[in-house]
């Protein structure tokens, strides 16, 4: 088989990010593989970017709509997409090089029994000066399902259309961690492979979901794992483990409410972990359970 005759489908969401668009367009328009279908959806943005759009007209399908999220416009994307290999890219990151694509289907071809692949992605900053790596490592599905981990830089992620046929497509009530939930679900049924290069970049800014919104996202992961509890296809070794990884679930929903500076919340989830399993707070959870403790009574006081 040649490696041209795998179109590989990518989906770009958009909405009100014109400053990094141009760069993550170029991307994947650079790239040195040349069966791609490119689909870029304005999701109702509000600044330059429909001008920018218009820029690639010839080069790019590329649509706008009315503003629906980010998680139900990759999935528009995808459904629309023809390719038998997936992957979406956010309008702030961008590809690391241009054989990206090509290094991608032909470690698809090369392990047939892989139906997701993935690799490392660099931290970049708003004017793309680079941060750090992000915390990828080989994938271990006990490990992260444990750990609440994940060691899959989104940007980085390519997936077989297989598998959203047997598993399905992002579930659209999740707001931040819609990938991190695919994974769990894919990885009951599907082979999860690795390459320990840098295939992407993950630009952190003010304006990023993944720094301005984590009290928002703080539910997210609890929600996910309250459904994988209820999957029949879960492994039972899990089942038998349960409150020990709620309380795992629970502490990370705990530190991401605090982040937010949703004390009550934050507070709240604090408890949760105490009730599932006291040993996974350390000394600064307990720091931070009586600092949201504290900041939720005084907003209680406040309020009278």
């Amino acid at each position: 088989m040649e490696k041209q005759s795998l179109l590989v489908s990518i989906v770009t969401p958009t909405f009100n990010q014109s400053k990094f668009l141009s760069e993550t367009i170029e991307s994947v328009l650079k790239q040195d593989y040349g069966n791609i279908e490119y689909i870029v959806i304005n999701d109702g943005s509000t600044d330059d970017t429909e001008e920018i759009l218009k820029k690639y007209k010839n080069r790019i399908n590329w649509e706008t709509q009315k503003n629906i999220g980010q998680t139900p416009t990759i999935n528009k994307g995808w459904q629309k997409s023809k390719g038998s290999i997936l992957a979406y890219i956010n309008s702030d990151d961008t590809y690391y090089s241009e054989n990206v694509i090509s290094a991608i289907v032909d470690y698809f071809q090369k392990n047939p029994d892989v139906y997701i692949v993935y690799g490392n992605s660099v931290y970049i900053d708003e004017n793309s000066v680079e941060l750090g790596m992000y915390d990828s490592y080989e994938f271990n599905y006990d490990k992260i399902f444990s750990t609440c981990s994940n060691p899959i830089p989104q940007p980085s992620a390519f997936i077989r259309k297989e598998v959203l046929d047997k598993v399905g497509y992002l579930d659209e009530r999740i707001y931040y961690a819609m990938d991190l939930d695919l994974w769990l679900r894919a990885g009951m049924h599907f082979k999860i492979g690795y390459i320990p290069e840098k295939l992407s970049t993950y630009r952190l800014h003010k304006d990023a979901k993944s720094v301005s919104s984590m009290a928002r996202a703080a539910n997210d992961v609890v929600y996910i794992y309250n459904k994988l509890f209820r999957d029949k296809d879960l492994p039972k070794h899990f089942i038998e483990q349960k409150k020990k990884i709620m309380g795992r679930v629970y502490l990370l929903s705990a530190e991401q409410y605090f982040m937010g500076k949703d004390w009550d919340k934050s507070y709240q989830a604090f408890i949760e972990v105490i009730k599932m399993d006291i040993s996974n707070m350390k000394i600064r959870h307990c720091v931070k359970f009586i600092f949201s403790y504290i900041s939720s009574l005084i907003n209680i006081f406040k309020k009278k």
